[in-house]
């Protein structure tokens, strides 16, 4: 294997944080080679207890938190933070993803661990960010979409719809991964780490930037589509989705269905007539392409050099030719959910494999070994309920 699966070997990572975005954050260091050690309570991290489930494990706790290492600390217990510290003074990365103050009542904000690790790079990842009148709230991914208008800029802008795939954490993860890659650049220059506050509400701003710039410069006018003929139009047997960005590629699209005579209807006459009366033209356009079926239409689209796609179902975009060619799709084992499809981050090689998500303190022991702890004191942070180790029969095999 080779590129970017092993430009972070050596980094190591400790993800203390819970639910989707920050664990993705610490998934795709992994991916890129990072050792990365989930820490959780004893009861787990909560993600374990959403979603579809199988073998009664979610299926969302083991995709984001593949590739990763297992272990548990009962952090309210002052004998669990003497461990955390004796890890963290070793880390390049800590990511945590508690409401603001938590850490510090723990002892391990990012002021008490700079004093043992001056080169940690330390990221809060948080429903609002570590200040503001919002900070203490608690903050779900649908919550950041309504608060943020994400809930109107994903549709109409008329009525709010909620967009059910973790679209605000998912981002998050992201840009939580990327600033850490800067801080750890930046690190390599000067010798010091930094404390990254990053902010679902910050992230799935960032994305509709554009968006709130357009609002203002219209004085929050709703805005059009930004081509006359784009959408998703229902043919005879599914759908297709058609993006006619330039005029002859409209004037085509409108030949091509047998509606020549809207070019001569004054609303839909001229570039600008269609683009104002747009919502008027996709109705036309709906009409014809109803009356045959995706197999009829496609293949003229294509002719045409149309930008226009058939839309697929998860299925059908699986096992189709385009993505089997760039292998996509990795059938993994996610651990005690069993063996499905994941999906590599973006850049890494194709064949790239990760190892499963861990069990709720499955490497406890070896962890500490690994990182310098001796083995009378770890059995004696496990003796106390400090650290707890899976019991052999709920671990899995390597």
């Amino acid at each position: 294997m080779h590129g970017l699966t092993q430009a972070l070997q050596g980094t190591r990572v400790l993800d203390f944080s819970q639910g989707i975005a920050g664990p993705h954050a610490a998934c795709l260091l992994g991916e890129m080679g990072a050792e990365v050690v989930k820490i959780e309570p004893p009861s787990g991290d909560w993600l374990r207890g959403l979603g579809v489930k199988r073998n009664g494990s979610s299926v969302l706790f083991g995709t984001f938190n593949r590739g990763k290492r297992g272990l548990s600390l009962d952090l309210k217990q002052p004998a669990a933070r003497e461990a955390a510290l004796r890890l963290i003074a070793q880390a390049d990365v800590m990511i945590e993803s508690n409401r603001p103050g938590v850490m510090k009542r723990l002892g391990l904000d990012y002021a008490s661990v700079r004093a043992v690790n001056p080169r940690l790079v330390y990221l809060s990842i948080s429903g609002f960010g570590q200040t503001g009148p919002n900070a203490h709230l608690p903050a779900t991914d649908a919550a950041v979409q309504a608060f943020t208008g994400f809930s109107f800029g994903a549709g109409d802008m008329v009525e709010p719809v909620r967009v059910r795939i973790s679209i605000v954490d998912v981002v998050s993860g992201i840009y939580a991964s990327h600033a850490i890659l800067g801080a750890l650049l930046q690190r390599g220059r000067t010798g010091e780490g930094q404390t990254l506050d990053v902010s679902l509400m910050h992230c799935i701003t960032a994305v509709q930037s554009s968006k709130h710039a357009e609002h203002e410069a219209t004085q929050g006018a709703i805005q059009k589509e930004l081509f006359a003929a784009i959408g998703i139009y229902r043919t005879a047997d599914g759908y297709l989705a058609i993006s006619a960005m330039r005029e002859q590629q409209v004037t085509d699209l409108i030949a091509m269905i047998g509606k020549t005579d809207l070019l001569r209807d004054e609303r839909f006459a001229t570039p600008q007539g269609r683009f104002q009366n747009q919502d008027a033209l996709r109705v036309e356009i709906a009409q014809a392409l109803g009356a045959q079926s995706n197999g009829h239409w496609l293949p003229r689209m294509q002719e045409l050099n149309l930008i226009c796609q058939e839309v697929l179902s998860y299925d059908a975009f699986r096992h189709h030719p385009q993505v089997l060619e760039q292998q996509l799709f990795t059938t993994t084992d996610l651990g005690e959910i069993g063996w499905l499809p994941t999906v590599r981050m973006p850049g890494l090689p194709a064949g790239t494999t990760t190892a499963p998500a861990p069990c709720i303190g499955e490497e406890t022991l070896s962890v500490f070994a690994d990182w310098g702890v001796a083995l009378d004191q770890a059995e004696a942070w496990i003796a106390h309920g400090a650290a707890v180790q899976a019991s052999p029969d709920v671990t899995r095999s390597a």
